[in-house]
């Protein structure tokens, strides 16, 4: 009887062979308290299943594995002290690639203000490199043009620049979103102006 019991209760891997469960608490055993190094291998290996998603176009899935992944990686939300400062940097670096892979998604799937709050939480993370700034920039402008706010798409993609100087689809977006923002001052200005011809 305990036997069945337990074979019904296992949780049975997805598509995609995830084997872990949807909540970081229902994944421990008892009082186990988890460890830095097992967060970050559950981590990595549900961003994995994100990016392998994503390759295969299934965006809504590829936004399930990076959410989950997350999940898992605010179980440890300051560095342990006894545990080797390489583990936290490492946490911190994977949290900064999952915000921003999750701000692509989001973009791609026109969840805007939700891709503007990942590429924002991926900027806020202490020790993101140049290149991560860049990208997670780029990846909120994105978001801005898709709420058609240009101006703030515009300030975003001046601070991508600073980062990654001469990135092709950096310049592309800048040139695109300095045009939207022309065009609608010289429309405002005709407006304004029609508004005192009587």
């Amino acid at each position: 009887m305990g036997d069945d019991y337990e074979k019904a209760t296992e949780k049975t891997p997805d598509v995609t062979g995830d084997p872990y469960e949807d909540f970081p608490e229902d994944q421990l055993q008892g009082e186990e308290e988890w460890q830095s190094a097992q967060i970050l291998k559950i981590a990595t290996e549900l961003k994995d299943m994100g990016n392998t998603a994503f390759k295969k176009q299934d965006l809504e899935l590829g936004i399930k594995k990076y959410e989950k992944s997350l999940r898992y990686l605010h179980e440890i939300p300051a560095p342990q002290d006894n545990e080797p400062p390489e583990l936290w940097k490492g946490l911190q670096a994977l949290k900064i690639t999952v915000y921003s892979n999750l701000a692509l998604l989001q973009n791609k799937t026109s969840q805007y203000n939700e891709a503007a709050e990942s590429a924002t939480k991926a900027l806020e993370i202490e020790g993101i490199t140049e290149k991560d700034l860049a990208k997670a920039y780029f990846r909120r402008a994105t978001a801005k043009v898709g709420k058609k706010n240009e101006e703030d798409a515009l300030a975003d993609l001046n601070e991508a620049i600073k980062y990654a100087p001469g990135d092709a689809a950096i310049v592309k977006e800048l040139d695109l979103v300095k045009k939207k923002v022309q065009a609608r001052k010289e429309k405002e200005k005709k407006a304004y102006a029609n508004a005192f011809n009587f």
